[in-house]
């Protein structure tokens, strides 16, 4: 599947058919930009070697695929705190740090996603355990990671979609 495909997949999420009016009027205008980061969060996870669509699913849990800075100080598309995965000087380039992230806590965890999505998501405290708030979050991005892989295959449906 190609990176373009999986990133409308994603954005199918953000363009709820319940939402009102306005909100798919505003949402509608920023598809373009959405679409443009989804794709460059791809092409990095690609460049470093990590899954992109686990990588497109992170970002849309994250940020929905924006640039933009949390209460918390997260940055960017991925959500990355600069202090942790930034270098102390120089610009940081947010998408390369978060996939950087990404890679170190897979790794660590030896590519099991649930603990290393706990972690990017809590810090090495992150524990993949029912009843705490990173556990949560891993199986919200594992979920639309599933979502992506298993997008219109026959397996997963009695009929594929057409």
């Amino acid at each position: 599947m190609n990176i373009t495909n999986i990133c409308w997949i994603v954005m199918l999420n953000i363009m709820s058919p319940n939402a009102s009016p306005s909100y798919q009027k505003k949402i509608s205008k920023s598809l373009p930009s959405r679409l443009k980061i989804c794709k460059q969060v791809a092409k990095e996870a690609k460049r470093q070697e990590v899954d992109p669509a686990l990588a497109i699913a992170v970002a849309y849990h994250e940020t929905r695929f924006e640039n933009i800075t949390s209460h918390k100080g997260a940055q960017g598309p991925l959500g990355v705190l600069p202090q942790y995965h930034c270098p102390k000087k120089g610009k940081c380039d947010h998408t390369k740090a978060g996939i950087f992230a990404l890679k170190k806590f897979l790794n660590l965890n030896h590519q099991k996603k649930c603990k290393a999505l706990a972690q990017y998501n809590r810090g090495l405290k992150g524990k993949c355990v029912q009843g705490r708030s990173e556990y949560k979050y891993a199986h919200a991005v594992i979920d639309t990671f599933n979502e992506i892989i298993f997008f219109n295959q026959e397996s997963c449906f009695d009929k594929p979609i057409k």
